[in-house]
C-alpha cells in the first residue's frame, strides 16, 4: 500500500485485473475531494477516492492519481474528458456533482486505482461504502526464522553452447527466477545518479541469472555473461505464459528484457509486490510483523535466514572482469526468490489476499513492459553506431569483433534484429571472393 493511498483502496475482495464502471468522488479523510500528496522519494501529486456505483465492484474504492504533466496529452491519459478544466477547484466541483466512467486496475501495490476517465455518464447515486474488511489472522501465521539456509549452485556461462545447453535443461521447469545486473554504459559517471539514469536506453545488461529447484532440494542458478553470450535461448522460457516467472521489483527485469530482448514475462510471481499485499493486510489488522521494508536483503533474511552481501548490488558491473564475489552474489539473488516466493505464497493463502498480490505482480510487469514501448520510441538507442561497426569490417576477424562491441551497447530489440541482418549479409559478403 502506497504511502498516500487512501487505506479504502486497499481491498483485497475488490482486486481486478482490469474493469470498466460508473463512479462517484467520495470525500477522504481530512473531508477534501482532492488531496495533495507525496510519495516515500519526495514526488508530489494530488488523489481523489472514488466509489464504483455499478456491477460487481459496486461500494469499491479505487485511487484517481495527479501527477503533475511532463508531457503534452499527460492529464488527458488520465483524466479523459475532465483534462481540459481550468484548476484543481473546478475539478473538484465537477467531480462532486459528476458521474464519470472509469477503467480501473489493481496497482503493482494492491490498490484499486482508476487508470483513466472515459467519460462523463449516466447520472447514478453514491451507494453505500463496501470492505475493506481487515483479514483473520491465524496465530503463529508468522514463521520462524530458518535455522538452515539453503544451499545454492552458481555457474558462470560465457558461451552460446552453453546458454542453448542451460536453455534445454530448464525447458521442463514449471518455475523460473530471474534477476539481471545492469551497466549505465551511456552516461559520465556525474549523472549516474540522475533519476532515470539507470533506464534501459542509457546502458547494458551485462548478467542475466536464472534460477530454479535443483532435483536435490536445493538450488540451482546460472549467470550469463551477456557480454561474452547472448541470453535470449534461455530469455525465450520467461515468455512462456505455462511458466512461473518469480523476480524482485518484477518491472526493472521486465523494463531492460522487454527493451532489449522483446520478452515479455508469462505468470508473474513479483516477491516485492507479494510482500507489499501482505504487509499491507496485516498492518490492517493491526498485526505487528518487524519486517522493516520490502528490500530482498531485508524478506530473505527474515524468512530465509539468509544474509545477502549487498556491497555488489551497486558494485561496477561494467568492469572486463567480473570478481568471483559479484558472479558469487549474482546467481544467489536469483536462487533465493525461490524459497522465498513459496513462503509469501504461504502467508498470502492464509491472509485470504494471494489473488490480489498475483493481480498486482502482473500489474507492475505489464505496466513496465508497455512504458518500455513508448520509452524506446522517445529514446535514441545506439543503432547507427553499430551499423557503422559492421559497415566498416573488412574481415571476418573485425566482423567477429563489432559483434563482441554490440553486446555492450544500448540496443532495444528492434535495433537488434536489423543488426542481425546486416550482420549476416556482411559475412556473406567478407566471405565471397571479390571481398577485399
Amino acid at each position: 500500500m502506497a504511502a498516500f493511498s487512501d487505506p479504502r483502496w486497499f481491498d483485497r475482495d475488490g482486486a481486478v485485473e482490469r474493469a470498466e464502471a460508473a463512479c462517484r468522488a467520495v470525500p477522504q479523510a481530512d473531508g477534501s475531494l482532492i488531496r495533495h500528496a507525496q510519495t516515500q522519494s519526495g514526488g508530489e501529486l494530488d488523489v481523489v477516492t472514488l466509489r464504483v456505483a455499478e456491477g460487481p465492484l459496486r461500494g469499491r474504492h479505487a485511487g484517481l492519481l495527479i501527477w503533475p504533466p511532463r508531457r503534452p496529452g499527460d492529464l488527458e491519459r488520465t483524466l479523459g474528458p475532465l483534462a481540459g478544466v481550468e484548476d484543481l477547484e473546478e475539478l473538484a466541483e465537477r467531480l462532486a456533482t459528476t458521474t464519470v466512467r472509469c477503467r480501473l486496475e489493481t496497482s503493482p501495490f494492491g490498490d484499486l486505482e482508476v487508470r483513466k476517465i472515459l467519460e462523463v455518464a449516466p447520472e447514478l447515486p453514491v451507494p453505500e461504502p463496501a470492505g475493506p474488511v481487515p483479514p483473520e489472522v491465524p496465530a503463529g501465521l508468522l514463521p520462524a526464522v530458518p535455522a538452515e539456509p539453503p544451499g545454492a549452485r552458481v555457474q558462470v556461462i560465457r558461451d552460446a553452447a552453453q546458454v542453448r545447453e542451460a536453455a534445454e535443461l530448464l525447458a521442463g521447469m514449471p518455475v523460473l527466477a530471474v534477476d539481471i545486473e545492469t551497466a549505465c554504459t551511456r552516461l559520465p559517471p556525474d549523472r549516474r545518479e540522475e533519476r532515470d539514469a539507470f533506464e534501459p536506453w542509457n546502458g547494458t545488461v551485462r548478467l542475466v541469472q536464472v534460477a530454479a529447484p535443483a532435483p536435490d532440494g536445493g538450488l540451482a542458478a546460472i549467470v550469463i555473461d551477456c557480454w561474452e553470450a547472448d541470453p535470449l535461448p534461455v530469455l525465450r522460457l520467461l515468455g512462456d505464459p505455462g511458466r512461473e516467472v518469480i523476480a524482485h521489483n518484477a518491472k526493472f527485469e521486465q523494463s531492460w528484457i522487454a527493451y532489449r530482448w522483446g520478452i515479455e514475462f508469462g505468470a508473474v510471481v513479483d516477491t516485492m509486490a507479494w510482500w507489499s499485499v501482505i504487509a499491507g493486510h496485516l498492518q490492517a489488522a493491526g498485526v505487528e510483523h518487524g519486517v522493516e521494508d520490502a528490500r530482498l536483503v531485508t524478506l530473505v533474511e527474515r524468512f530465509i535466514g539468509l544474509e545477502l552481501d549487498k556491497s555488489y548490488q551497486t558494485s561496477d558491473w561494467s568492469l572486463e572482469e567480473l570478481s568471483a564475489g559479484q558472479l558469487e552474489y549474482a546467481g544467489l539473488d536469483a536462487a533465493v526468490l525461490v524459497p522465498l516466493a513459496d513462503v509469501l505464497a504461504e502467508l498470502g493463502g492464509a491472509l485470504g489476499c494471494a489473488e490480489q498480490a498475483r493481480i498486482a505482480s502482473l500489474a507492475g510487469a505489464r505496466r513496465a513492459a508497455a512504458s518500455i514501448r513508448f520509452g524506446a520510441d522517445r529514446n535514441p538507442d545506439e543503432l547507427d553506431e553499430a551499423r557503422a561497426m559492421i559497415a566498416h569490417a573488412a574481415s571476418a576477424a573485425d566482423l567477429e569483433t563489432a559483434g563482441g562491441l554490440m553486446r555492450r551497447m544500448a540496443l532495444r530489440a528492434a535495433s537488434r534484429e536489423t543488426l542481425a541482418d546486416d550482420y549476416r549479409a556482411r559475412r556473406q559478403a567478407l566471405g565471397s571472393p571479390s571481398a577485399s
